[in-house]
């Protein structure tokens, strides 16, 4: 359990890098399910420069609250999060960025928070891509 936490760490510091390189900033999470378990989730989280965005309207934007309400989301529905189709549960904002994929092994609730929507979801998959290549999977 503690290697997959190390690539976790690893995982969230390379979605830090492609955040940056696409001019974001705000919060990543990486979360893992092995795939016989519904409870056994662990998560790490990374702040990209900044946790809060002041400027974002009249309250701003907490970029950790959206982050892990988007994996929140994912984990509760086995899907990407945002899908208009699906009601919401109460504690979920129903936006984009938050990815769902599973391996032999292992199910996986990725979010990003601090950019547009469809960017924000291109991170959190690229975190998935590369915990699977971390993992052999």
């Amino acid at each position: 359990m503690n290697n997959l936490r190390n690539a976790l760490v690893e995982t969230l510091e390379v979605m830090a890098e492609k955040a940056r390189s696409m001019n974001m900033h705000g919060v990543g999470v990486a979360s893992v399910l092995p795939k016989e378990s519904e409870v056994d989730w662990i998560g790490e989280m990374k702040v990209v420069d900044t946790p809060y965005n002041a400027d974002g309207g009249d309250k701003g934007w907490n970029l950790v609250a959206i982050a892990w309400s988007k994996a929140g989301e994912v984990i509760a529905s086995g899907a990407d999060s945002g899908n208009p189709e699906r009601k919401c549960m109460t504690g979920e904002l129903n936006f984009t960025g938050g990815a769902y994929d599973e391996s032999e092994n292992y199910k996986f609730a990725f979010a990003f928070s601090g950019g547009l929507s469809e960017d924000d979801l291109e991170v959190a998959k690229y975190g998935i891509s590369h915990l699977r290549s971390l993992l052999g999977e």
